[in-house]
């Protein structure tokens, strides 16, 4: 059975635990402020899969690694911009992910076999402190199985992982909900592969123009970084996006409505759910609320599309990939 521990702090002895399981070539979980992450020990390539076999994650799409600064990022680099030095002692440690070309270091596992390697310095106490424990990067994607919700709570990996996991850390929900902003600085301009909690805005104006990747990858096409499937995030439960106050006519069964700003009037047999019209707000509770409605049984959830605008941005990634149905 795997083992749960809660973590009070940085200091708490369940860290060294954690960093020996991972030194020996195991899995911990552990929490970031964005979600929680499987983690491994990110130069090791068996322990690596471990993490590709525990998700069922595809071969081609690769996985951050998490450091504890700047010299340690460097290090697993072939090319070190100057931007990325502003962009660290901006954001880091924070929701900012780096793509820059690997250095040799990186193990082809992380790379899905491609030149780059994404980089990140989590904010999280816990992450940090075992980050340092170990004393090598962390392989980390979410913990949860592919294409599958990502995890907010300790509980929900257990539910998703069960015992592929050696040990998940408990440090409590996490505070963005949404995954870290990934920025590619390999080419010839900076380029934003997956929206999150860093907005383009922010990133343009330190940098200048910023593009933004909007497209969409089937399952098992090459990922430059994670998070650029077409199905993605998704929830066991139908997903669909609706303009706001539509779509009720055909609701029934178990069925849940979210509703931003003002809920509408529903029959008694549906659960209206009422979020803020607040993007960063909702994105801290995505993630659980359609855990949620998942453990409750629901086998239908009906969300009205967020309002256009960049603060909304990553929310609207998000529910397009959880809602966007496999194609063959």
């Amino acid at each position: 059975m795997t083992r749960l521990r809660q973590v009070e702090g940085p200091d708490d002895p369940a860290i060294l635990e954690a960093a020996e399981i991972l030194l020996a070539g195991g899995l911990v979980a552990f929490p970031t402020e964005t979600v929680y992450g499987l983690g491994a020990d990110g130069l090791n390539p068996k322990a690596v899969a471990g993490i590709y076999a525990a998700k069922g994650r595809p071969a081609t799409n690769p996985v951050i690694l998490h450091v504890d600064g700047l010299a340690s990022a460097k290090a697993l680099t072939s090319h070190w911009p100057a931007e990325a030095t502003a962009l660290v002692e901006r954001y880091w440690p924070g929701p900012l992910t780096l793509v820059l070309p690997a250095s040799e270091m990186v193990p082809a596992i992380v790379r899905a076999g491609g030149p780059t390697v994404a980089l990140r310095c989590p904010a999280h106490r816990i992450a940090q402190a075992l980050i340092k424990a170990v004393g090598r990067p962390l392989a980390a994607p979410s913990a949860n199985r592919s294409q599958q919700l990502s995890p907010t709570l300790a509980e929900h990996v257990a539910s998703s992982l069960g015992e592929a996991v050696d040990l998940i850390l408990d440090g409590g929900p996490t505070e963005a909900g949404l995954e870290s902003t990934i920025l590619d600085l390999s080419g010839a301009r900076p380029r934003i592969l997956r929206p999150g909690p860093v907005a383009p805005a922010e990133l343009a104006a330190l940098l200048g123009a910023v593009d933004l990747w909007e497209g969409a990858l089937k399952l098992g096409e090459t990922q430059p970084a994670p998070g650029m499937a077409e199905r993605h995030y998704a929830p066991r439960a139908r997903l669909e996006l609706v303009d706001p106050g539509t779509g009720l006519s055909s609701l029934g069964g178990r069925s849940a409505y979210v509703a931003l700003g003002t809920l509408p009037p529903l029959p008694d047999s549906i659960r209206g759910i009422l979020l803020p019209l607040d993007a960063e707000a909702v994105g801290a509770r995505l993630f659980a609320l359609l855990h949620e409605l998942d453990d409750a049984g629901f086998e239908r959830v009906v969300m009205e599309r967020p309002p256009a605008g960049e603060a909304w941005l990553a929310v609207r990634d998000r529910l397009q990939r959880a809602s966007a149905r496999e194609r063959p």
